[in-house]
């Protein structure tokens, strides 16, 4: 009997060696057979999971793998087990569209299908339908029904039951939330404190929808040494010095006040330069500039990155990027700014003489960027203030729409009447509506930055209102009012600067639905430090994404 039960253990590991010396394709392939041709599906899945496992990189084969499993699942009358499996394809893979197809129209169709209380055991937690249900017949099913999908959406067809079922659409609705995106200028609001209990509870019932099935739970995480490596392309663009990879290798990095000191030291090593060259300036910056001689040009492109820099080396609040009080000037440019007393092509630190100009929206290259060839352009600029404060994607425009004419009878007119004849279609002036008020505030500056009071001879006007009623008059006004926004800016700046440690290709700040709550876990932690870039760095560095081996592209 001993010698059987030796023999069953030999043949056992004989078998397990096997299977492990074949490729993934291999195990792949003869799972299928075991599956259609044997019809053995318990040997079928276990052959898939191996295939899964062994695929490393090949995440279209690992993906592929686990949709055969859960279809064997389903087969053999397990449907809790494949709606597990089928939910760890749509959060572990979802660049891989064929099976997230597959994956969630089998979801769909399982979840309806089995008894209401074993859909989601975190069901408590993921219902928001008290709070939700109410403010959308109240404010948003108006303009966001099946017939006008006003955005895109539907929120009459939308159950806040169980948001884990639409995850995607419920994270969009709470960065419109956030944003104070709706509903309509001049429509019924809820109050303040309405918009702050449904974001909170939102939030914590979509972390909950993720916390149970999320991949960054099993995932195998980097050794100490790759997660050295991946720390110091992320923040320098090259290999880890001697100081960090000794604490990384002593495993002291996961001490918060360890981490926050090498943070700190490497953002002021010049190699952080690598952050203001691949990051800050693709993300706040354009070279698409109008026409302008070459030296103001190279002045205007230094002190953007002077500015950018002086951010991370002195390690500033995140919100400074658009309230600083200072800019670096030589010369060149600060004649171009009318400012006097600064001589020489070296450039210095300068305070701004009044408030009319600080931060990202006071300097020449962003303001520039904003215009076109002989005129500003208050869309241009307010969609960069749409876009990168308040973290929203404007809508795609029309094709048909012709470009505002540019002539002499139109050049007298101010920019905020040809922008009013310009919006002659109803739909184009309700999206307008929510980001020409915001370049509007800014038209004291010209096209490439300078100031001005008049426009043929007619005094400018500045003023105008958020989306939600908030007024404001100019351009030091619309930055303060501006800050009443900063959740959304918090969340948008963790965002970006997330998806680039992850070197996300593509559109910037791409994240996954599951890796949502590390992202919103990293802007909780950097509040007790006033969202400074080293917390919110070092936030992302201890992250469960950045520190998964194998990294969703």
């Amino acid at each position: 009997m001993r010698t059987r039960a030796l023999r069953g253990i030999v043949l056992s590991l004989l078998l397990s060696i096997a299977v492990s010396a074949q490729s993934p394709q291999e195990l792949y392939q003869r799972a299928l057979v075991e599956e259609h041709a044997n019809g053995n599906l318990n040997q079928a899945i276990k052959l898939y999971a191996e295939a899964a496992k062994a695929a490393g990189s090949d995440r279209a084969l690992a993906a592929k793998a686990l949709i055969r499993i859960a279809l064997s699942q389903e087969k053999l009358g397990r449907p809790r087990e494949a709606v597990d499996t089928y939910a760890e394809v749509v959060r572990a893979y979802p660049e891989q569209r064929a099976e997230i197809s597959v994956a969630q129209d089998r979801l769909n169709r399982l979840r309806e299908t089995l008894p209401a209380g074993s859909r989601n055991s975190a069901s408590g937690l993921t219902d928001v339908s008290a709070l939700t249900a109410p403010l959308f017949v109240g404010y948003c099913n108006t303009c966001h029904n099946t017939s006008t999908r006003s955005g895109g959406l539907d929120l009459t067809t939308l159950s806040g039951r169980n948001v884990s079922e639409r995850s995607s659409v419920w994270e969009s609705v709470l960065r419109r939330l956030r944003a104070r995106r709706d509903p309509p200028l001049n429509s019924p609001r809820p109050e303040d404190r309405t918009y702050r209990a449904v974001i909170s509870k939102l939030e914590q019932a979509l972390d909950g929808a993720y916390s149970a099935t999320s991949p960054l739970n099993l995932a195998e995480r980097t050794s100490y040494t790759e997660w050295a490596t991946r720390i110091a392309a992320f923040v320098w663009g090259s290999a880890p010095d001697a100081s960090l990879l000794e604490d990384a290798q002593n495993g002291r990095l996961h001490d918060a006040t360890v981490l926050k000191r090498q943070v700190l030291r490497m953002l002021r090593d010049p190699k952080a330069e690598n952050l203001v060259t691949n990051f800050l300036q693709p993300w706040l910056l354009s070279d698409r500039l109008p026409p302008m001689d070459p030296e103001l040009l190279q002045s205007i492109e230094s002190e953007a990155r002077l500015f950018l820099e002086s951010q991370l080396r002195e390690d500033h609040g995140v919100l400074e990027l658009w309230t600083a009080n200072y800019t670096y000037l030589n010369d060149r440019l600060a004649r171009h700014y009318g400012i006097t007393g600064i001589s020489g092509r070296g450039f210095q630190r300068v305070v701004w003489p009044d408030r009319n100009r600080a931060g990202i929206l006071g300097i020449a290259g962003v303001l520039a960027a904003g215009s076109v060839e002989g005129r500003t352009s208050p869309t241009r600029r307010g969609i960069y203030v749409f876009t990168k404060f308040l973290g929203m994607d404007p809508p795609t425009p029309p094709a048909s729409v012709p470009p505002m004419p540019d002539n002499p009878d139109t050049a007298a007119r101010s920019m905020r009447d040809r922008l009013a004849a310009h919006k002659v279609n109803a739909s184009c002036a309700n999206c307008h509506a929510t980001f020409d008020p915001l370049g509007l505030a800014l038209e004291n500056f010209e096209s490439l930055g300078q100031w001005r009071g008049t426009v043929s001879g007619a005094a400018i006007d500045t003023s105008g209102v958020f989306i939600d009623g908030t007024p404001f008059n100019g351009p030091a006004d619309f930055r303060v009012a501006l800050l009443k926004y900063s959740e959304a800016y918090y969340t948008n700046v963790t965002q970006q600067l997330l998806a680039f440690a992850l070197n996300r290709k593509g559109r910037m700040g791409r994240l996954y639905d599951y890796e949502m709550p590390a992202m919103r876990a990293i802007v909780r932690s950097a509040a007790e430090d006033d969202y400074r870039w080293s917390s919110i760095i070092a936030g992302v560095i201890a992250s469960a994404p950045f520190r998964m081996r194998n990294v969703a592209p």
